[in-house]
């Protein structure tokens, strides 16, 4: 390994921590604003000729713009000189290269530890090469210690499939942790219970909408108490869209503090703290800014678009990527006392529909839909063939058991209607069919047809 590749890999610990202490990694996690500054210029700098020399896909970027790695002394060069990637340009590398990573990987194959795949949600899934001390291992092992997991405490790692699946756990172990592996899959729910009943793990990694519909049922069938069956976990992590009100509702009867997780534009994973006041950055691994649409900053507080840098990437390195997020910032410090930037999500650009001029987005939908018993699981999507539409036209899936789809669809377009102002029209579906559309944690919110 170069000494450049050394450099940019995150510091993670491995065994188990004294019990007393309150952060994972607490030099890092505390580290005042200027330090953390210092550390992200100097990580910046380090990487950026070695990922110009290794990567195509920027390579041809920055030379396009007339931009070099040399023409780039400090953060202040960078955030004003370097030219921004997307998910369009990386497939259209891919396509013109015949390239599955898009241009992306600098390692050779051969020496790539692991390959995932985005979920492909919003596009073709996008191969993720990465490995041991990857970023998002760094930043698990920090989240999982606030929480309250502890050495020789047991886990359950019910990863998606196509992100990493359970390949990847044994970084848990170096870390004292024993995890409870299984597929992101509902029908394997009955032998994960079973699993939690006997190890009595302090973590549930990861839940999702299918998951918690699937639990739903379980308890509902099975006459077991969920307090009883969760009474060792002290939270569960949940992912791949943000969690619905009934579903929060459902998770804190049963006992389990929920902390929301999502993405950080692929570099790595963001999750909230016990504060549960946004989504914690680690601004070690990643260089976040929250841009407007001309590539200005975006003050704190207000709604901007998150472009993510990888800093401790050695395999496939993103720089600037537009991630097509819609966020809002705070640097502040957290009441937890990590000093890293918070941010909340607030959509995608791309889902933003304008239904005669009004704007909505799936977040405004999924608390309307749950509110009836036969919808209760809010699985919908939009059906957009373009950005601006004169009627909202949903797609619902339903359980099934009403004697009168057509009265049903009625009334939930009517309330639709009445809480966002905009004119609405739903086409039912049964449940299980929306589920099959999409990765193992959600379906695409929004769809051309």
């Amino acid at each position: 390994m170069s000494e450049t590749e050394e450099m940019i890999r995150p510091a993670t610990a491995h065994g188990p921590l004294p019990d007393d202490l309150r952060y994972f990694d607490p030099q890092i996690e505390t580290l005042p604003r200027a330090e953390l500054d210092r550390l992200q210029e100097l990580r910046l700098l380090s990487m950026l000729q070695y990922i110009y020399d290794g990567n195509g896909l920027i390579r041809e970027v920055w030379d396009a713009a007339g931009v070099k790695p040399s023409d780039i002394t400090s953060l202040a060069d960078f955030r004003a000189r370097a030219p921004f990637i997307d998910k369009d340009m990386i497939r259209d590398y891919r396509d013109r290269n015949d390239d599955p990573c898009g241009g992306l990987r600098i390692a050779d194959y051969r020496d790539i530890p692991h390959v995932g795949f985005t979920s492909g949600t919003t596009g073709d899934p996008t191969p993720v090469p990465n490995g041991k001390g990857s970023p998002t291992e760094a930043e698990i092992l920090r989240e999982f210690w606030q929480i309250g997991a502890r050495g020789g405490d047991y886990v359950t790692y019910m990863m998606f499939t196509f992100r990493s699946g359970i390949s990847r756990a044994s970084f848990l172990n170096e870390a004292g942790f024993t995890p409870i592996l299984s597929p992101h899959d509902p029908a394997m729910l009955p032998q994960m219970i079973d699993a939690i009943e006997t190890y009595r793990p302090t973590i549930l990694y990861m839940l999702s909408t299918p998951m918690m519909i699937g639990l739903e049922k379980y308890f509902e069938t099975s006459g077991k108490d969920p307090r009883d069956v969760f009474r060792s976990v002290k939270g569960g992590v949940f992912g791949g869209e943000p969690m619905s009100p009934r579903f929060q509702k459902l998770a804190k009867d049963w006992g389990i503090e929920i902390f929301d997780y999502t993405s950080l534009g692929d570099v790595t994973g963001a999750m909230e703290c016990r504060a549960h006041n946004g989504f914690h950055a680690w601004e070690d691994l990643a260089l976040v800014e929250n841009l407007d649409p001309d590539g200005n900053p975006v003050p704190d507080g207000e709604m901007g678009e998150l472009v993510v840098t990888a800093l401790t990437d050695p395999w496939a390195p993103l720089v600037r990527f537009r991630t097509a997020d819609l966020v809002k910032f705070d640097r502040t410090p957290c009441s937890c006392g990590r000093t890293h930037l918070r941010f909340w999500t607030l959509g995608r650009a791309g889902d933003q529909t304008f239904i005669q001029g009004t704007p909505v987005l799936p977040r405004d939908i999924q608390a309307i839909v749950e509110l009836f018993p036969e919808t209760k699981s809010a699985l919908f999507q939009i059906i957009r063939p373009q950005a601006q539409m004169d009627v909202l036209r949903l797609r619902v899936g339903y359980d099934g058991l009403t004697d009168s789809p057509d009265a049903l669809a009625a009334r939930i377009a009517s309330k639709v209607t009445d809480m966002l102002g905009v004119p609405s029209a739903i086409e039912l579906v049964p449940a299980e069919d929306l589920l099959k559309l999409g990765p193992p944690q959600k379906i695409p919110r929004v769809t051309k047809s």
